[in-house]
């Protein structure tokens, strides 16, 4: 929809800069030998930009007049003008899609953060270690981080190592490793959860802040379920083999109090936080609005990732099929402007009493997509599309514009299946072919 928005913005613009073309055609020429008529060049640049209003209202071929320099601005402001225009929608459409793709984009480079984390830590212990009087005893402790079992299997993994490669999605650039580090000293090094997980504590201690929690107390195989004397002892083999499954379950235990960890770090400070949000938000205009998907594809890649993960584990995906979703969004925003003419009658013919020149610009995009997909996609129920629209007006548009949005919407999706124009296809749905 902002792309179609954007587009829209971009045409008026175009219209502005062919109205321009036609004034510049009859603008008097200062060094002409003979004084130029500066009454029949103002009436000329006049009668070119009514022809022009009329033109882009009717978009019919302008007829001929008595005028050669009026028709030849005339024709030239209208080519410029498509010309435009169809490079716009192509600009626009290519900027639709690549919005979306930029949003796994963000989601890989944010899988990196982690490794650049620990590059940080290492620049702190570096410059601690340089000190001419040694490192500070208020110096922290980050080796149970850096040595992360979790963060060292998701750096592991092929696909991002792959993909971070080709699509350049390092933490490289100074401004973010910048931010990194202010998060990591302002806000990380001096939390109670972060402080008690690197002093080696469960997070539900550090959650609580339990730092100075008693130590829980040993247990002996003493009382009714202890192994008397006359029982079987375990041979060497097992007690090896016992001792290896606990070592193992140890690990594993580690494994995932390092990765609640991760998931702790993301959540508190990536997606939430002062330095790291609003760096990402300069990188990314979108941020805010992309935050939600983003957030929820990094926190079920680690949900993906249990201790028994191997390198080759499959990545999160933008969607289920985003080949089938791309060419969805792409045939969506091209049908929409090829029906525009036909949506704006639509909508004219069923706001009465109103002029649809006075209905909201996004309230009418938000109408026209609408009304394409009824049309278009065949699969798709009536109800699922404008309860969508209603949603997307909630978000974009004004306070009133649900209302508006679904009224129209409701009345148009009843004309048009009582006359043919949308017909359903498919499980669950009526044929009405």
């Amino acid at each position: 929809m902002q792309s179609l928005y954007a587009y829209r913005q971009a045409v008026g613009a175009d219209f502005g800069l062919a109205q321009d073309r036609i004034a510049e055609a009859f603008e008097p020429d200062l060094n002409a030998e003979v004084a130029p008529d500066r009454r029949q060049l103002e009436g000329q640049r006049k009668l070119g930009e009514a022809r022009f209003r009329e033109w882009y209202r009717t978009q019919e071929t302008p007829e001929k007049s008595d005028d050669k320099a009026v028709d030849q601005a005339l024709n030239d402001a209208i080519r410029y003008f498509q010309e435009q225009v169809k490079k716009d929608g192509k600009f626009f459409g290519g900027q639709l899609l690549a919005g979306a793709e930029s949003i796994h984009d963000q989601y890989l480079h944010l899988l990196n953060l982690p490794a650049s984390l620990l590059q940080v830590l290492e620049e702190e212990t570096d410059r601690e270690a340089r000190r001419r009087l040694g490192p500070r005893d208020t110096a922290l402790d980050t080796t149970r981080l850096a040595g992360s079992a979790a963060i060292a299997k998701l750096m592991a993994n092929e696909q991002l190592q792959s993909l971070t490669i080709r699509r350049k999605l390092q933490w490289l650039g100074t401004e973010e490793l910048d931010a990194l580090r202010r998060a990591w000293r302002d806000e990380m090094s001096a939390h109670p959860t972060v402080l008690a997980y690197l002093k080696g504590q469960p997070l539900s201690a550090a959650t609580l802040a339990t730092a100075d929690a008693e130590p829980e107390a040993e247990t002996t195989a003493e009382g009714p379920d202890a192994e008397g004397p006359d029982e079987a002892a375990a041979t060497p083999a097992t007690a090896e083999a016992e001792g290896a499954s606990l070592a193992a379950s140890g690990e594993e235990a580690e494994y995932e109090a390092d990765l609640e960890f991760l998931r702790f770090l993301y959540k508190e400070f990536v997606f939430k936080g002062e330095e790291l949000p609003r760096q990402l938000e300069i990188d990314d205009l979108n941020w805010e609005e992309n935050r939600p998907i983003v957030r929820n594809l990094v926190l079920k890649t680690l949900k993906m990732l249990p201790y028994a993960a191997t390198d080759q584990q499959e990545l999160m995906n933008l969607s289920a099929n985003w080949a089938d979703d791309r060419e969805f969004a792409d045939t969506l925003f091209k049908q929409t402007l090829v029906d525009d003419a036909k949506f704006e009658a639509l909508i004219g013919g069923s706001v009465q009493n109103w002029d649809v020149d006075r209905v909201a610009l996004l309230d009418k995009i938000i109408l026209k997509m609408a009304l394409c997909e009824m049309q278009l996609f065949r699969g798709i129920p009536v109800k699922v599309t404008i309860n969508e629209y209603i949603e997307i007006s909630k978000l974009y548009s004004t306070p009133k514009s649900k209302q508006f949005v679904n009224g129209v919407l409701d009345k148009l999706a009843q004309d048009l299946a009582a006359s043919g124009d949308i017909r359903k296809s498919g499980r669950g749905l009526l044929d009405n072919q």
